[in-house]
């Protein structure tokens, strides 16, 4: 019996080692109509509409990020897990919820709109239960007392954990960092975008590796994330994406560990504003047979990122105050970060 469950922590710490779906959108008809409208000829709203449409195809589109020099960002973040494990006749089911608040912090934007910025946590709050144990939970605002179980996290709240340059397409130029992945959901840091301008229905691709492993060891897998222009609405890009394994894959062993890799979802990008408003990702993956005829793993999540504006509508300006670790009152922690415009340091 130790052994069943010592198998079962094993993969289970796979699962939780690693944005809210997209919700069908129901419209409501004014009345019902009987069958002798439908033969009439279309009403001005929907040639209106109908035209839009077909000048929407024809218009290109440039998404690009924007940022301004002095600018904080920021995004509420929310990531929910749930799985189901079953090896050697056991079940366990286990349910994770993080929350956080993201910030960049933009220190530089040069003539080519080259931007950099730091990348902190400013908050967490954090809640897990692992089959019939009784729930840990963390609030990095109220919670004096660390769990060991977040213990790590909990010391990088406040703290800027990373420094990037990016190119207006969000290719990242350089980046400064001791995070261990840079995986926020989806590819990168930020989100690959069209060098040119593209029309709706314009699609992309970023090729990517998947480690995955099997009776044999450890994989390289193939695979890219594409992405299209699925609308465009307000001044604002709807970009569907996907994640997509090229190589072939027939084990299960492999399936169950590249669940949390396999992404679908949606970023909404405002062109004025040049920066993601909201981006969403949902997984619902499962594995049968990959350790022993009854093992069995599902696993089902979401995953939401959306922009803080404040009272004027405006993400934030600028302000040198950061929450420190385990919350408390803010502390004045100006971020220095030097770029290539900057001027040399002399050193004592």
């Amino acid at each position: 019996m130790d052994c069943k469950r010592s198998k079962i922590g094993v993969a289970l710490a796979v699962v939780f080692g690693i944005f809210l779906s997209c919700g069908t959108c129901f419209v409501a008809q004014a009345g019902a109509q009987d069958d002798s409208n439908s033969s009439k000829s279309p009403s001005v709203t929907d040639q209106i509409e109908r035209a839009t449409d077909k000048v929407n195809k024809n218009q290109v589109y440039q998404i690009e990020y924007k940022l301004k020099k002095g600018e904080e960002i920021r995004w509420n973040f929310e990531h929910v897990v749930t799985t189901k494990f079953q090896m050697a006749g056991e079940v366990e089911e286990s349910s994770s919820r993080s929350e956080n608040v993201k910030l960049w912090k933009v220190a530089n934007v040069d003539q080519l709109g080259n931007i950099t910025f730091a990348y902190t946590i400013e908050s967490v709050k954090m809640w897990q239960q692992v089959g019939d144990t009784d729930p840990v939970s963390y609030d990095s605002k109220t919670d004096k007392e660390i769990p060991q179980e977040y213990a790590g996290t909990a010391d990088e709240v406040g703290k800027p954990l990373a420094i990037f340059s990016i190119a207006p397409n969000g290719t990242i130029i350089d980046r400064k960092s001791n995070l261990k992945q840079d995986v926020f959901g989806v590819g990168k840091v930020t989100i690959p975008l069209p060098e040119k301008a593209v029309p709706v229905g314009y699609e992309w691709n970023v090729p990517i590796v998947l480690s995955a492993n099997d009776e044999n060891g450890t994989k390289k897998l193939k695979a890219r994330i594409h992405y299209e222009l699925a609308k465009v609405k307000e001044n604002k890009a709807y970009i569907r994406f996907k994640t997509e394994v090229l190589t072939p894959v027939k084990s299960e062993k492999i399936k169950s560990t590249i669940m949390q890799k396999m992404t679908k979802g949606i970023v909404v990008f405002d062109m004025e504003l040049g920066r993601p408003v909201l981006q969403q990702v949902q997984w619902d993956e499962k594995a049968q047979g990959f350790e022993g005829a009854d093992s069995y793993l599902k696993y089902v999540a979401r995953m939401s990122e959306k922009i803080i504006f404040d009272s004027n509508g405006k993400t934030a300006a600028v302000a040198n105050k950061l929450a420190p670790s385990g919350g408390g009152q803010a502390v004045n922690t100006p971020v220095d970060i030097k770029t290539r415009e900057s001027s040399p340091v002399m050193r004592k």
